[in-house]
């Protein structure tokens, strides 16, 4: 297990306690919330930057201090600091320029959001609504669910607004399977032995969902190479499966440039695709993925790796 992996396990069974006591949400789509405010603080950070050199003390005053709910969150989970966001800034200081750029923008953004949670609603049934949280990190592409909601980084997609959609939804959908099976459970798969199945149809589920409301992947881009490459990729899989090697697909393969990362969740999202090609009912699919507990049943329902 390499480090990024355990730290998803500690991450996630500090999370079960915190699921004990999960806020009920809205049931509506229409009453989903798109929170901003460290948006709105960083953007003032930043204006104050270009008086004030002392850039640990204007992060600390105008953002850090003034963290909702959400940022405090990511900050535990991810040990973000003033330090860790200024260097991260003066390495890369055109992409946070573009945050205000990005607040002023939301005005538009948010009626196209609540159209997509609309579409969600209609696809996922008796959804539960959690908050959408924007932040800004330490540029690093991070989107994930949480018991306050969607915790999503911006830094890396101020200028795509389709991704931003697409990691809404997908972590959306996150929060739907915790909810389904209870958090102890969802939890439990992150530290289980050999669960690389479990994990890449859990991702692949989020995208078969995320497709169904969005028509699109947070994986696009892997979704080409996967497609063309698609029978020599099912006979790794099924190598990799046998000696419980997940690096190709899941966190490990992030930041590698032989191939496209997170192949994992085009693989989980193309054998879930494939049960539905076999049932075709999207209920009984999405029914299945989140309430899955058996991997291996899912994957021999779907017939996906059936020899024609």
């Amino acid at each position: 297990m390499n480090q990024y992996t355990k730290g998803i396990v500690l991450l996630m069974f500090g999370l079960a306690m915190a699921y004990a006591q999960q806020p009920n949400y809205p049931t509506e789509a229409s009453q989903a919330e798109l929170i901003y405010t460290d948006i709105e603080n960083f953007t003032v950070a930043m204006n104050h930057l270009k008086k004030n050199r002392d850039t640990i003390q204007v992060l600390n005053t105008y953002y850090f201090d003034r963290a909702s709910v959400g940022l405090k969150e990511y900050i535990s989970r991810h040990g973000l600091t003033p330090d860790m966001l200024k260097k991260a800034i003066m390495k890369r200081p055109e992409d946070y320029q573009k945050t205000e750029a990005f607040l002023n923008g939301l005005s538009a953004f948010k009626p196209k959001m609540l159209s997509v949670l609309n579409r969600f609603e209609e696809v996922v049934p008796n959804a539960m609504f959690a908050p959408t949280y924007l932040l800004v990190g330490a540029n690093r592409g991070i989107a994930q669910a949480s018991r306050y909601g969607q915790l999503v980084t911006i830094t890396r997609i101020v200028e795509n607004e389709e991704k931003l959609l697409s990691l809404i939804v997908h972590e959306l959908a996150h929060f739907q399977q915790a909810k389904t099976v209870g958090m102890q459970h969802y939890v439990s798969l992150y530290s289980q032995p050999n669960n690389m199945l479990g994990l890449c149809l859990r991702e692949g589920g989020a995208e078969f969902i995320t497709d169904k409301v969005l028509g699109s992947l947070t994986q696009e881009s892997s979704v080409t190479y996967f497609n063309e490459n698609e029978a020599e990729l099912k006979q790794k899989f099924l190598d990799d499966l046998k000696i419980h090697d997940n690096s190709f697909w899941l966190w490990e393969s992030i930041g590698k440039k032989e191939h496209p990362q997170l192949l994992g969740y085009v693989m989980g999202y193309k054998i879930w695709s494939h049960y539905f090609d076999e049932v075709g009912d999207r209920n009984a699919v999405i029914n299945e993925i989140l309430n899955m507990t058996n991997a291996s049943e899912c994957l021999e329902k779907s017939n996906y790796f059936k020899k024609s």
